[in-house]
């Protein structure tokens, strides 16, 4: 680990050359985990068990808000500590999954992915969280147009340039399907977790819920949506500096 001077991880403790093994007591096997878990837990203690000279050290460490220009998602503001995750030749290493241990490692990506959404939604509701992570029909078009780019960049040769579209455009694929399917989930009227409570409901009551209670039901579920479209198109503009240049072209 590389610890950048005065920040939270160098107020924690952090050393250089300290190895993660574990995040609020879960075992990590990335580097993924670890910047996922300080990206959402602005201003709550995250503690870390770090490997040092051979011995566990517990560290705590208090991620700090930040707003930066990510390559793909565009200017956000995420939790950072100031800890920069390194490797080396060594340590990285090449798995290959077989049949059954893939279908057991896509379900704890696939967990993985909904426990962010799910934590992220709830701190976003309880105000501890920026809402300019959400993006909309822009947001996914500028994020694939940006991985296309890194993944031809990172490897000129034709055979390379395909390997690395295919696995990243897959992978953007999946993590778009995972998200959209939970959304779709959700107990809001005109989408599939609506018609589920719906159902749940006459399932336990023995009755249909009222034709008057259901078109109210839908009505909000749809206005609700359509904010939520809208508020997501906002933060896609505000990324791709729309209004400024609009704004510049006035003045």
């Amino acid at each position: 680990a590389q610890v950048q001077a005065g920040s939270p991880a160098a107020a924690a403790g952090f050393q250089v050359g300290d190895l993660i093994t574990d995040v609020n007591g879960k075992p990590i096997k990335d580097g993924s985990a670890v910047t996922r878990t300080v990206m959402l837990s602005t201003g709550d203690p995250v503690r870390f068990t770090v490997e040092r000279a051979g011995r566990p050290v517990e560290l705590v460490a208090t991620p700090e808000r930040r707003e930066e220009n990510d390559p793909i998602a565009g200017r956000v503001k995420v939790g950072r500590i100031g800890l920069g995750l390194g490797s080396s030749a060594g340590d990285v290493r090449h798995v290959r999954y077989g049949l059954v241990e893939a279908v057991a490692e896509g379900a704890r990506q696939t967990a993985d992915v909904i426990g962010s959404t799910l934590t992220y939604l709830g701190r976003l509701v309880t105000g501890r969280e920026s809402g300019d992570q959400f993006s909309g029909p822009l947001g996914i078009a500028k994020a694939t147009g940006s991985l296309t780019t890194a993944a031809v960049e990172a490897n000129p040769a034709p055979s390379a340039i395909a390997i690395n579209l295919i696995l990243t455009l897959t992978t953007l694929a999946a993590i778009l399907s995972i998200g959209i399917g939970f959304l779709n989930l959700l107990p809001i009227p005109i989408l599939d977790g609506g018609h589920l409570l719906f159902y749940g409901y006459e399932a336990v009551a023995r009755q249909p819920v009222s034709a008057r209670f259901q078109e109210m039901g839908y009505r909000a579920g749809l206005a609700l949506l359509a904010g939520f479209m809208l508020f997501a198109t906002w933060n896609d503009l505000q990324k791709l500096n729309l209004f400024q240049f609009l704004g510049g072209l006035v003045s």
